[in-house]
């Protein structure tokens, strides 16, 4: 699969060089652990059946043969970087990850599902990436183009299939994982004022 990239890629290297960037292909394999269940906790009750739940997950890993399986995704990561030697100080350039198999389940007790992904369908979102990341090129220059952003933070924090970023955009992941926390806290409490404001005014 990666050799089918490359020569998806070079077929594009001459108009991406001549905007003044390049495509860096790697493999990257991920493994993420799997949760227990979660569950609400309205009353005691819901409370103490949440345990048994969990504890009876636990039993399903032994039973079942799952046996704590994390869930694993296998990727190829397409990284735009500049071919100007003036702009690769840039510390962090912008990672695209294809997933080309996973293991995955939403939690503990679950059977483990197992996908794989065919080259065809791969391939034609690989290319439509590539062709966005040329038309970008026209509004924007190669420095905003292979360039981290904040919009990218965010999909590095919330995609598993990147995990194996452990820093981006100048920070740790946990410290995004924290920002990012802190913003749906304070998004959600803007939107309980503004609707306890709505009932005021009714």
């Amino acid at each position: 699969m990666k050799t089918k990239v490359i020569a998806l890629v070079d077929k594009y290297s001459e108009q991406l060089a001549s905007k003044g960037i390049k495509i860096a292909i790697s493999k990257k394999y991920v493994e993420t652990e799997v949760e227990e269940k979660s569950g609400g906790y309205a009353n005691a009750g819901q409370a103490i059946f949440n345990i048994f739940d969990r504890v009876n997950d636990r039993k399903k890993e032994i039973k079942k043969g799952y046996h704590f399986e994390k869930n694993k995704y296998h990727t190829i990561v397409l990284k735009v970087v500049p071919v100007d030697t003036k702009l690769a100080n840039i510390k962090e350039c912008r990672e695209y990850a294809f997933v080309l198999k996973k293991t995955e389940r939403a939690h503990l007790g679950q059977e483990p599902q197992r996908k794989t992904y065919k080259e065809a369908k791969l391939l034609s979102k690989i290319e439509k990436r590539i062709l966005k990341i040329l038309k970008n090129t026209n509004k924007k220059t190669s420095q905003q183009i292979c360039k981290n952003t904040f919009w990218d933070a965010c999909r590095y924090a919330h995609a598993p299939k990147y995990e194996y970023k452990t820093k981006f955009c100048g920070k740790e992941r946990f410290t995004w994982n924290m920002i990012f926390m802190f913003l749906a806290v304070a998004i959600l409490v803007a939107i309980l004022a503004i609707g306890w404001g709505i009932t005021k005014l009714v």
